[in-house]
């Protein structure tokens, strides 16, 4: 790829931007809707406990049979992630920073003194603005560390689809793509599983 090519498909598109929250939107609904186990978390100081819905096998299986339906019906292809790979790296590195800043202000003002929301400010801005500054932020009841893990572990298998399909389509696919493929797949199931 030519150094122009890159850089013009590095700049952020609408379409990527669509893409991204598509796919957090699909996540945030199929994660609240989709029946599964709830496992009780950690006991806190406080005496409270955050439940976790453990759907995430359910809500991947739903997302790649809507993907193959829509690749079937022709809706879109499945190299669209491998396609638009820097808008969307882009976009999502954009969106995170953004998520990671208003977190850290809204951590730092909230004046909640459960265990979960109590702010736990340690003075460097750094280790703040990285780790967060409250245990178990939620928006519209969202547990928002355990959303972004399941969001992560989700991308990381649909954008090693979408470059096998790529692979495929060049005609460059060979083993080594395809046990890789599997590896990661059995590795992200065993995490939904476990």
């Amino acid at each position: 790829m030519e150094v122009g090519a890159l850089l013009t498909s590095c700049y952020p598109s609408w379409g990527s931007v669509g893409v991204l929250f598509t796919y957090l939107g699909y996540l945030a609904l199929a994660g609240g809707i989709l029946p599964g186990k709830v496992i009780p978390g950690a006991l806190l100081p406080d005496g409270n406990r955050v439940y976790y819905r453990c759907n995430g096998l359910a809500v991947l299986l739903l997302l790649i049979g809507l993907l193959w339906i829509g690749n079937v019906m022709k809706i879109f292809s499945p190299t669209v992630i491998a396609d638009k790979g820097a808008e969307l790296l882009l976009v999502t590195f954009i969106f995170s920073v953004m998520v990671t800043h208003i977190l850290y202000i809204t951590g730092c003002k909230c004046r909640d003194q459960s265990s979960s929301l109590k702010a736990h400010v340690t003075g460097n801005f750094l280790h703040d603005w990285w780790f967060g500054v409250q245990l178990n932020p939620h928006v519209m009841n969202i547990d928002l560390k355990f959303f972004f893990i399941r969001a992560g572990m989700m991308g990381w298998l649909l954008i090693n689809l979408s470059i096998c399909a790529k692979s495929f389509e060049d005609g460059n696919a060979n083993l080594s793509v395809i046990l890789y493929q599997i590896f990661c797949a059995l590795y992200i199931i065993d995490y939904f599983l476990s």
